[in-house]
């Protein structure tokens, strides 16, 4: 039986894995801009933050994930400042585009907490770093979704 459920996790990471990186690979392509879009994401990031966090259950671990999250989003603001975020127009659409390094970095760091839930580790040590760098890391695509909104404003699309 112990097989089975191996042999199962391991399906199950790997399908997780193809749809994580399908994600990816969908999201370092331009995007057409939808309002919509930029307020759902970050919700869904951040709930994936807590979500996690709420494994080791630890109230500094919760305001340790609030300080780097804010943090990220400042680092963010920093880091976008200087126009990294692409627009342009195709058939009448406005598109934007990330930077590469802000994508691929959350979804290693994401593939990377799911990768220690699938094989069961407990060191709260490690998952605790995992969760630090993905909130950092949520913070700074916080920060690119509101910058992302305000920039396309220019566009006079909203």
């Amino acid at each position: 039986m112990e097989q089975y459920i191996s042999q199962a996790n391991t399906i199950d990471f790997i399908v997780f894995f193809a749809v994580i990186i399908y994600i990816t690979v969908r999201r370092l392509r331009p995007r057409k801009f939808r309002p919509t879009r930029m307020y759902i994401w970050p919700v869904i990031y951040v709930l994936l933050v807590i979500f996690f966090a709420t494994e080791i259950n630890d109230p500094l671990m919760y305001l340790a994930l609030l300080i780097l999250g804010i943090l990220g989003y400042l680092l963010g603001n920093k880091f976008l400042e200087n126009g990294e975020i692409e627009f342009f127009y195709n058939s009448g659409r406005l598109y934007y585009k990330w930077p590469y390094s802000i994508t691929i970095l959350w979804s290693i760091l994401f593939l990377t907490r799911i990768f220690l839930e699938f094989i069961g580790e407990g060191n709260i040590l490690l998952l605790s770093i995992v969760d630090f760098l993905l909130s950092l890391n949520t913070g700074l695509l916080v920060s690119a979704s509101f910058k992302t909104i305000k920039e396309a404003k220019r566009y006079r699309y909203i």
